[in-house]
């Protein structure tokens, strides 16, 4: 079974959080250590005093924008004149990637999540 451990008294980020498999494991200590839960995602940071996982919201939006930036760029040929595609298509792309543009500053910072590229658009 594999358990996830950190040092309570360190700054060790989540990232970095001690999984072991067997008791031998050399990189924890049952002394020094706690049981955490699973890390939901590369951008929360474990609460000590709460003993949860919160969202570090600076690095979920540096981590949206940059998956933001990259769809814009992968479908940036797609906008030139002579790109062979048609009208139809082109107008649902510009949609989506309007639709891009707008998430990162949506009101809601729970509604701050990309939207899904259509299928067709997917291997550009």
């Amino acid at each position: 079974m594999i358990k996830h451990y950190m040092r309570p008294d360190s700054n060790t980020p989540p990232a970095y959080s001690y999984i072991v498999g067997e008791e031998t494991d050399s990189l924890w200590n049952p002394k020094t250590c706690i049981e955490v839960p699973e890390q939901p995602s590369s951008n929360h940071i474990y609460n000590m005093q709460k003993k949860a996982w919160g969202l570090n919201e600076e690095s979920y939006m540096d981590e949206l924008r940059y998956k933001r930036n990259t769809a814009l760029t992968s479908t940036d040929k797609c906008m030139l004149s002579d790109y062979p595609i048609s009208e139809t298509d082109k107008s649902e792309l510009i949609i989506y990637r309007d639709s891009l543009r707008k998430a990162p500053n949506k009101e809601k910072f729970e509604d701050r999540k990309l939207p899904s590229c259509p299928e067709k658009f997917k291997d550009i």
